[in-house]
C-alpha cells in the first residue's frame, strides 16, 4: 500500500469520526432546543395552574401532587395542538428563521397565558372553566368590549399576572436559544429529527395511545369531581368544546321503557274556567338564595323581597339549571335545561323548533314582550326570545333615556323596572312580560344618588343586591296602582347564584339554590314550601295555574302539581347533578359516582352511594331516562310534538 493510499484512508476514517461527532452533537442541540421550549411552555401552563388554585382556594380542597401530575397530561395535549405554527415551522428550520420562530411561538404562548388567567376570576362566577362559547355567543363580542376597561380596572392584579408570566416565558425562551444550530440539512430533519416528534406530536395532541382522544371528563381520573377544574387547563377546554358533538344519542332503556320511566310530554286540561290573567315574569340577575333574609336571617339586603315572600307561595328547594344567564333563558321560558358543553343558545341546536311561555300564551291572546336593559343582542337573548315566539323584544335600543346608563353593561334596575311598568300600561290585555334585571351584574354599579344609601356587606354583589331589591320594591309600589295588578301573576326568580357568602351555601347545592315566588294576593294563599323545583318547572306551573288546555313538552313539572314528584337537573364540568327528595346524586355521563343527603347538611361531603343503593339506583334510573329523552328530543328537533 503507498503511502498516499494510507493518507487517503487515514483522512477518510478521520472525516467518519467527525461526521458521528457532528451528528451527535446536532442532534444533542436540535433535541435541547426545541424540547426546552416545549419545557418553557409546560411550565408556564403549571404556574398558571398554581395561581389558579390559590386564587379559589376556598372552593377546591387542597391540592395534590396527583392533580399537579394529571395536569401535565391535558397540557401537552393542549401545547401540541395550540404550538402547531411553532413547532411545524421549527421542523423546517433554516438561517434567518430564529425570529419567524420566537414569534410563533410568543404567539401561541400568549394566548395560553390570556386564557388560563381570565378564569383565575371567572370561575368564581361559572365554576367551570371557560368553553367556547364565551366567543361564538351572538353579542358575546360586544359585551367583552364594552366592559373589558372595567375589568380590567376591578382585576388589574390579573394583567400583572399576565405581564409576569409573559416576560417570564421571554426570558427563558432567550436562554434556550443560545447555542442553536441556525442551519438544519433537509434529510437529517426529515429523519433524525421531524419524524420522531411528529409520533410524539401525534400521541400528544389526543391525549395519549387511549382509544378515544383525550377529553374533559378523564380529569377525574386524577382528582375529585370538586377538584377536577384544577386538573384542566382553559385553552384544552375552549379548544374542546369548539368542535366536539354537542350530544349523542343514548340508548339506556327501549323506548317503551323510557315513556313509563320519564316523559316530558306533559297535557295540562281544563277543569274550571281559564284565568286569564296577566303575567309578570322577573329574573333577578345573580340573586342567590343565601342572599335573601327570609331564608338566612343575618342578611339584610332584601327587606322587600323578605316581606313579598311572606305573602307568596315560595320554595326553599329551589335550583338553576345552570350558571350562566344564557343557560337560564331556555330553561325558565321554554322548560329546556343546557345539558351540555355550551349552552343551548349558542348550541347548533338554538334553531330548533320549541313551545315556550310565549309561544302558549300567545295561544290564547296574550300579547307578549320580553324586557332586558343591556345592548340588544347581548348574549344572544335577542334571538332566543325571537325563537320562543316574544312579541318584542325591548333592550337598551328602546330605552328612552340614556340618562340612565350604568356606564358598563345597560340602564339601572330602579328606571328600567319603571319603564317595563309603563310599557305594560300600554300593551293589550292579557299581556305577558318578562323582565331580567342587571344591576346585580359585575360590576355592580348603583346610581351615584344612591351611594352610602344600601349596607354593602362582605362582598361587592350585596349592594347592588340591596339597591335591586329597592327597585322591586318601588315597582310593586306602582304596579299596585294600576288596574291590571289584582289580575296578574307575578313569579320572581334568578338566572343563577354568584359568589358565596356562607359556609352552609359552599357545597353543590348552594351552587345552584335561587329564589322562586309565585305571588297574586287574589289567586294565591302564602305558603313555604320544601319540594325540590328548578327552572323548568315555571313553564308548565305557569300554564297548569292558569287552566289552559295545553300539551307542551318541558324538563320541568308544575310545582301545583302534587301528583309529581319535583326534582332538578344541572350539568357542570361533565358532571350531571340531579336532585331529588333528600338527596343529589351526581353523575359522570357512564355511571353514578356520589350520593348525598343534601337536607342533613348543605354542603356534605360523606357520599352514600354504598349505603343508600336502592335511593341511588332509583335516582340514576330516572335521570338516564331524563337524559336519554332530551339528546334524543334535541338532536332530533322533537321539542315539540307533531301529530302527523
Amino acid at each position: 500500500m503507498t503511502k498516499k493510499r494510507k493518507w487517503i484512508q487515514k483522512r477518510v476514517h478521520n472525516q467518519n469520526a467527525f461526521n458521528i461527532f457532528g451528528a451527535m452533537r446536532f442532534i444533542k442541540q436540535v433535541y435541547f432546543s426545541f424540547y426546552a421550549k416545549i419545557g418553557i411552555a409546560l411550565l408556564i401552563f403549571s404556574l398558571s395552574r398554581l395561581l389558579f388554585y390559590l386564587f379559589n382556594t376556598e372552593i377546591f380542597d387542597t391540592l395534590s401532587l396527583w392533580n399537579v401530575l394529571g395536569g401535565i397530561r391535558f397540557d401537552l395535549m393542549t401545547i401540541s395542538i395550540l404550538y402547531v405554527p411553532f413547532w411545524l415551522c421549527y421542523f423546517f428550520f433554516y438561517k434567518g428563521k430564529a425570529k419567524i420562530l420566537k414569534v410563533l411561538f410568543h404567539f401561541s404562548n400568549t394566548i395560553a397565558i390570556v386564557l388560563n388567567a381570565i378564569d383565575i376570576e371567572y370561575y368564581k362566577f361559572t365554576l367551570k372553566r371557560t368553553t367556547a362559547d364565551l366567543f361564538t355567543t351572538e353579542g358575546m363580542a360586544g359585551d367583552v368590549l364594552n366592559l373589558l376597561p372595567q375589568f380590567i380596572l376591578d382585576f388589574w392584579y390579573i394583567g400583572l399576572i399576565i405581564a409576569f408570566l409573559i416576560y417570564l416565558s421571554y426570558f427563558l425562551y432567550n436562554k434556550s436559544t443560545k447555542g442553536q444550530i441556525e442551519t438544519i440539512p433537509i434529510v437529517k430533519v426529515i429523519f433524525v429529527f421531524a419524524l420522531p416528534t411528529f409520533i410524539l406530536a401525534g400521541i400528544a395532541s389526543r391525549g395519549g395511545l387511549q382509544l378515544r382522544p383525550l377529553g374533559v371528563l378523564a380529569a377525574s381520573q386524577y382528582a375529585s369531581g370538586k377538584n377536577a377544574p384544577i386538573v384542566l387547563n382553559t385553552p384544552f377546554t375552549i379548544i374542546k368544546s369548539s368542535y366536539k358533538e354537542d350530544l349523542k344519542p343514548l340508548n339506556f332503556f327501549e323506548e317503551d321503557e323510557l315513556e313509563m320511566i320519564y316523559n316530558p310530554i306533559q297535557s295540562f286540561k281544563q277543569e274550571s274556567i281559564s284565568k286569564k290573567l296577566n303575567v309578570v315574569l322577573i329574573i333577578a340577575e345573580s340573586f342567590s338564595e343565601e342572599y335573601i333574609g327570609y331564608y338566612n336571617p343575618e342578611s339584610n339586603f332584601t327587606p322587600f323581597l323578605d316581606s313579598l315572600i311572606d305573602e307568596s307561595l315560595s320554595f326553599n328547594n329551589m335550583f338553576a339549571n345552570g350558571k350562566k344567564s344564557i343557560e337560564a333563558l331556555p330553561a325558565i321560558l321554554a322548560g329546556i335545561p343546557s345539558l351540555m358543553n355550551t349552552s343551548y343558545i349558542s348550541s347548533k341546536y338554538s334553531s330548533n323548533h320549541i313551545n315556550s311561555l310565549a309561544t302558549s300564551l300567545k295561544k290564547q291572546g296574550y300579547q307578549t314582550a320580553f324586557y332586558h336593559g343591556g345592548t340588544n343582542g347581548t348574549m344572544g337573548f335577542n334571538s332566543f326570545t325571537q325563537m320562543a315566539g316574544f312579541d318584542n323584544y325591548v333592550g337598551l335600543n328602546e330605552y328612552p333615556n340614556k340618562e340612565d346608563y350604568d356606564g358598563n353593561w345597560g340602564i339601572f334596575d330602579e328606571p328600567f323596572l319603571q319603564f317595563c311598568l309603563r310599557d305594560f300600561n300600554q300593551m293589550k290585555k292579557p299581556f305577558f312580560g318578562s323582565i331580567f334585571t342587571l344591576s346585580s351584574h359585575h360590576p355592580y354599579t348603583i346610581p351615584e344618588k344612591y351611594e352610602g344609601k344600601f349596607p354593602k356587606g362582605k362582598i361587592p354583589i350585596l349592594q347592588a343586591v340591596a339597591y335591586t331589591d329597592y327597585a322591586l320594591k318601588q315597582f310593586f309600589k306602582e304596579a299596585e296602582k294600576q288596574d291590571w295588578f289584582e289580575e296578574t301573576i307575578f313569579v320572581i326568580t334568578a338566572d343563577h347564584t354568584s359568589t358565596n357568602l356562607l359556609e352552609e351555601y359552599e357545597g353543590v347545592p348552594g351552587t345552584f339554590e335561587i329564589p322562586l315566588i309565585f305571588y297574586s294576593p287574589k289567586y294565591i294563599k302564602p305558603k313555604f314550601s320544601s319540594r325540590v323545583t328548578q327552572q323548568c318547572d315555571i313553564y308548565p306551573s305557569i300554564i297548569d295555574f292558569l287552566g289552559f288546555e295545553e300539551s307542551i313538552t318541558s324538563f320541568g313539572a308544575s310545582v301545583f302539581d302534587s301528583s309529581k314528584e319535583g326534582f332538578s337537573i344541572n350539568y357542570l364540568s361533565e358532571s350531571y347533578q340531579f336532585f331529588s327528595g333528600d338527596y343529589y346524586l351526581q353523575f359522570n355521563g357512564e355511571k353514578s359516582y356520589a350520593l348525598y343527603n343534601y337536607q342533613k347538611k348543605r354542603n356534605s361531603r360523606f357520599n352514600r352511594i354504598k349505603n343508600k343503593s336502592e335511593i341511588s339506583d332509583s335516582m340514576d334510573t330516572k335521570l338516564k331516562a331524563i337524559l336519554q329523552q332530551y339528546n334524543s328530543r334535541v338532536i332530533e328537533n322533537k321539542m315539540i310534538e307533531r301529530n302527523d
